[in-house]
């Protein structure tokens, strides 16, 4: 079970006296911490995450008992191609204390937790822990009494511009440990062994093949350990090195396995890292500086001050409007937060649409970690919550240039390869959602200049090709003028599950979501341009009118009082013989919602108000909405067992935390941005909020359980920090303050 959710979300700074003192290392005052005590339990601390990034695509994963329990949980994974191409390097450290070592006395306290296939913890360092620490700034810490030995665990991220490399690109992961005994004066001895896969981070290594594909080239106090065409330099600023080449076999990874994976991995070790503490020495300190082909970068604290200095900003334009308060606390944290999905482009990368104007940020927005890479339609969706509520406008800019120059017949891609960086187009709405953002940057930055050379020309490219058709059956019915996409066989919105060969929610024909969005784009496009092309803006305005008719004549639901999930094709012409008729759909779903919350709506405010109604009272659980109404055949309430029953469940009742968002923007336009609405639009989003200090201490998950119980709450699942999860949170919290 995760651990019990406050009313607070403890991301407020501790206490004072608890900064100071050679436990815990100098920390921004504002920035949050998370902290887990050893007392909630050695399941809860499993079940508990952990995640460093360092704005490349690389980071370091693991839980706070320790125990890796997914392939993807590593000191160190780093993008060869930022930010794809992801490789597995360091996969943990093997700790142990050993005090009198070689003598009779000589008493071991292991500190590492691992598991393997037996199911069983060997070692067990849990037993040694006292807490676990998760702060903003690139570290987690760790806190264990061995006997008479006190030891502080850090590992820290560097964030990737900040190492030393080609174009600043490298990833660097320190894990340093601080010693103080206490009351003895017996020596000490402090054995660290590496564990290592080199490996492809969605893969697993097992023995055999691999077993001579692994060179070691060892120092004094450091190791290069080379597989295939990958190389991780380990390096100790105080502890010797000795080569002792072994294979740990058999890692159980326990996540892994309840998802019905491959879920055993056997990991290499070059040798151990030894370092000695004399008994007349009260404290030590040593270091192990992981890299990808890279010398040791700079200290950790020096690290540190610059990822203060880079969320400083960041925190300010986000907090701006508050001065204290939950409100406060939750823009802060949600904006450190939002940092981590922010990622910079490896100069190898696809370069924007040529232009003479100034160079843009090669930035993109990774989805989701551990295993998402940057998503067209993620990306739009977060991207006014992680960059324009944060002032990061040239990143917007830069996000926004590098799918424009990639648009392709109209359709923006739904995806870049993690491997090969290819785009791919299977989608319908990213299209409408990137005009939409673009539209947003337009109206946050003032920079027409900007939209105009680099952003409408892609703009209009999308309205032309829908209107006349393109790719995946997507074109504009010339009789309703609403959008039609897709056949029984494609997945091209949001709602996208599909798994041997079956397509869990087929949403083709006239979509909800999408023809809200198609009206929304046409207004937005034409508010964006009315200053410099009347007549265009005009035309645009004149499509969303016919369009807006067509919705609310076609999708409005008269009986239930909400919107048609989408309109299906027909089979057969009308007995007539006139236009085939479509099929409103029966089933609930939330979709809708953003018909309702869109700025430019086709609904009435009387329409929107009704809409929320039905979804909060049919579809609303306290951090997701669900993808279906419970009362349908169709429904399932849990996330959980093999990808094929995963994936049903994924559309079909499964709770998303990033609808919540545009659930309460409705709250707040159905009602005109009264006191009232914002209120209730509050409570919404507050126990989502309050999960930041949840089952990833910082962190949003994808999705949760459709079922909620007080003996059974929902369950977070899916990956455990997703884009829009944060990133819609953060723009509505942001929205309630400052829009009237």
């Amino acid at each position: 079970m995760p651990p019990p959710t406050p009313t607070e979300p403890t991301t407020t700074r501790p206490p004072r006296s608890s900064r100071s003192g050679p436990e815990r290392p100098a920390h921004s005052d504002d920035l949050p911490v998370y902290t887990r005590h050893a007392a909630l339990g050695a399941d809860t601390l499993q079940a508990t995450e952990w995640l460093l990034t360092d704005g490349r695509g690389g980071f370091s994963m693991g839980t706070a008992l320790g125990v890796p329990t997914r392939r993807y949980h590593a000191l160190l994974i780093a993008s060869r191609r930022p930010p794809v191409q992801r490789l597995a390097l360091l996969n943990a450290l093997v700790e142990q204390v050993v005090l009198d070592a070689g003598t009779a006395t000589e008493q071991a306290y292991d500190l590492s937790t691992l598991l393997f296939a037996d199911r069983q913890f060997h070692p067990e360092g849990h037993r040694w822990l006292v807490r676990f620490e998760k702060l903003s700034d690139g570290s987690c810490l760790w806190q264990y009494q061995a006997g008479p030995v006190h030891v502080t665990k850090e590992v820290h991220l560097f964030r990737a511009g900040h190492v030393a490399g080609e174009d600043g690109v490298a990833s660097a992961v320190a894990i340093r440990y601080s010693l103080r005994r206490e009351g003895v004066d017996r020596p000490v001895r402090l054995r660290l062994r590496p564990l290592v896969s080199l490996r492809d981070f969605h893969s697993l290594l097992r023995a055999g093949p691999a077993r001579t594909e692994f060179a070691c080239e060892p120092g004094a106090r450091a190791v290069r350990v080379s597989r295939r065409d990958c190389t991780l330099d380990l390096h100790s600023d105080g502890a010797s090195f000795t080569r002792d080449e072994q294979w740990w076999y058999d890692f159980h990874y326990a996540k892994d396995a309840q998802r019905w994976q491959d879920h055993i991995e056997d990991l290499f070790s070059p040798g151990v890292f030894v370092l000695d503490v004399p008994g007349s020495s009260n404290t030590a300190q040593v270091t192990i500086h992981a890299g990808a082909g890279e010398p040791p970068p700079g200290t950790i604290e020096h690290d540190r001050a610059l990822r203060a200095q880079h969320l400083r900003p960041i925190i300010a334009a986000a907090t701006a409007s508050f001065d204290e308060g939950w409100n406060r606390t939750a823009a802060l944290a949600l904006a450190v937060a939002s940092d981590d999905f922010v990622v910079q482009q490896s100069s190898q990368a696809p370069a924007p649409a040529a232009s003479s104007g100034p160079a843009a940020p090669s930035t993109t927005v990774l989805a989701g970690y551990p295993w998402f890479a940057d998503w067209g339609r993620d990306t739009f969706i977060s991207l006014p919550g992680l960059l324009l509520a944060t002032g990061r406008h040239a990143e917007a800019m830069g996000a926004l240039r590098r799918f424009a120059g990639a648009c392709r017949r109209g359709i923006i891609p739904n995806l870049f390869d993690e491997h090969t960086d290819e785009p791919q187009y299977n989608t319908v709405d990213a299209s409408l959602w990137f005009v939409h953002a673009a539209f947003q940057y337009q109206r946050a930055t003032g920079d027409r200049r900007g939209f105009a050379e680099f952003l409408k020309p892609a703009c209009f490219q999308i309205v032309d090709h829908y209107r006349r058709g393109t790719d995946f059956n997507i074109a504009m019915d010339p009789l309703d003028s609403l959008i039609t996409a897709g056949n029984p066989a494609t997945q091209l919105t949001w709602m996208d599950a599909r798994c041997d060969g079956v397509t869990f929610t087929p949403r083709h024909g006239k979509c909800v979501e999408i023809n809200a969005l198609w009206y929304n784009a046409l207004l937005a496009l034409a508010h964006a341009i009315v200053p410099d092309a009347p007549t265009d803006a005009a035309n645009l305005t004149d499509l969303a009118a016919a369009a807006g008719r067509s919705f609310r004549a076609s999708f409005w639901n008269a009986d239930l009082k909400c919107c048609f999930d989408r309109l299906v094709p027909p089979d057969q012409p009308t007995t007539a013989g006139g236009p085939r008729a479509w099929v409103p759909s029966p089933e609930l779903r939330p979709n809708q919602i953003l018909a309702a919350s869109l700025e430019y709506s086709p609904l009435s405010r009387e329409q929107r108000a009704a809409v929320v109604r039905i979804v909060q009272s049919r579809l609303q659980t306290p951090c997701g909405v669900r993808t279906l109404d419970p009362a349908d055949p169709a429904y399932r309430g849990r996330y959980e067992g093999s990808r094929f029953a995963r994936d049903g469940a994924y559309h079909n009742g499964t709770a998303w935390p990033w609808l919540l968002g545009p659930l309460a923007e409705a709250i707040l336009r159905a009602d005109g941005f009264s006191d009232a609405s914002r209120a209730a639009a509050h409570e919404v989003l507050r126990p989502l909020v309050d999960r930041l200090d949840g089952d990833c201490p910082g962190q949003l998950p994808e999705v949760l359980d459709g079922d909620h119980t007080p003996d059974r709450p929902q369950q977070a699942n899916g990956c455990p920090a997703q884009a829009w999860s944060v990133a819609e949170a953060l723009r509505v919290v942001l929205m309630i303050e400052r829009t009237g």
